[in-house]
């Protein structure tokens, strides 16, 4: 059983309605266990004062933006969080969320704590939400690096302000954002049965979307942006792939947004699952024996780096290990 504490990464462009979402969220069940970790680029912070119910589990960061500046008070923070929930038992703090500012990149906060054994210890992401506005969201996409890696490396996307007039229809922004994140989940906030408390709350969805998530040509792009899909081996060597993993992303981390998969390896009994955000990489979960797995994959989202680039790298680095595998098995 994972004990780590379950965070929460709440993103989005200026204005999307990301303080909104969280109000809503503090009003469930979910929210009552949840401490809150706030951003506000400048000199004074502002959201903190629209949520003072939840003050006693509230810490604020001033002055920088949370993505690159104030990586040290990101850790500070997280650090008090986790102590006060050890220090008060099951009617504690069981959550955390973080929301960053409008402009800020999620991928270095998740390198913060992914690189940091004492986080990696007690903290695990649970998921990385997006929240993007129905009205002006696609057009500030478009604009916008930002708003787009915010949506690239989000698992989950949800689409505030649907309920006013000149909001894009769903259809219309679950079109557009395939092509930047295929596999995310996408909720609109103002449904009847949206869930709100599951959907922020302590679940896991940092989850592995696979090959159905893809259409034929397992690739879709947009400007520069690339989404796709590459088939894998039904048996990879694990120490050469992680070998070439690691020179991929050492090399070409800031254009890999996020890349995901499942394999089958020389050293495990069952299937593999790796994630991993620009440089950093999760460590592999590891699943039963007996779980299926048709078709060994990987999913990245990419920015100026295409697919037949990266299957012929693969292709090649496998060729050329070849023989130092055969010679290690003789």
């Amino acid at each position: 059983m994972d004990e780590r504490l379950p965070l929460t990464i709440v993103t989005g462009f200026l204005g999307s309605g990301k303080t909104t979402l969280l109000q809503r969220f503090l009003r469930t069940p979910q929210g009552e266990r949840t401490a809150i970790l706030v951003n506000e680029f400048g000199e004074a912070g502002l959201d903190h004062r629209l949520l003072l119910h939840a003050e006693e589990r509230l810490e604020l960061i001033d002055g920088g933006c949370m993505c690159c500046a104030r990586r040290a008070d990101i850790a500070r923070s997280i650090h008090e969080l986790v102590r006060r929930a050890k220090a008060g038992g099951d009617g504690g703090i069981q959550h955390l969320v973080i929301e960053t500012t409008g402009l800020a990149d999620p991928a270095p906060i998740i390198a913060t704590i992914g690189r940091d054994a004492w986080m990696s210890a007690n903290v695990r992401i649970g998921s990385v939400v997006a929240v993007l506005d129905a009205v002006t969201g696609l057009d500030i996409a478009e604009k916008h690096v930002e708003a787009r890696r915010q949506i690239a490396i989000a698992d989950t996307v949800v689409v505030s302000k649907t309920d006013l007039r000149k909001a894009h229809s769903l259809t219309d922004i679950s079109r557009s954002l395939k092509a930047i994140a295929p596999d995310a989940r996408l909720f609109d906030a103002q449904a009847p049965d949206f869930d709100i408390g599951a959907t922020l709350g302590e679940a896991d969805h940092f989850r592995l979307g696979g090959p159905e998530e893809f259409d034929e040509a397992h690739e879709r792009h947009v400007e520069g942006w690339h989404s796709f899909l590459l088939k894998l081996p039904e048996q990879v060597d694990w120490p050469t792939f992680t070998l070439w993993l690691s020179a991929l992303l050492h090399a070409h981390g800031d254009r890999i947004l996020r890349v995901k998969g499942m394999l089958r390896t020389s050293s495990a009994q069952g299937p593999v699952v790796i994630h991993g955000v620009q440089h950093v990489m999760h460590p592999p979960h590891h699943l039963p024996a007996g779980e299926k797995l048709d078709q060994p994959f990987l999913v990245f989202i990419t920015n100026q780096l295409r697919r037949e680039a990266i299957e012929a790298s693969l292709n090649d680095f496998m060729l050329r290990m070849q023989p130092f595998q055969e010679r290690a098995a003789a």
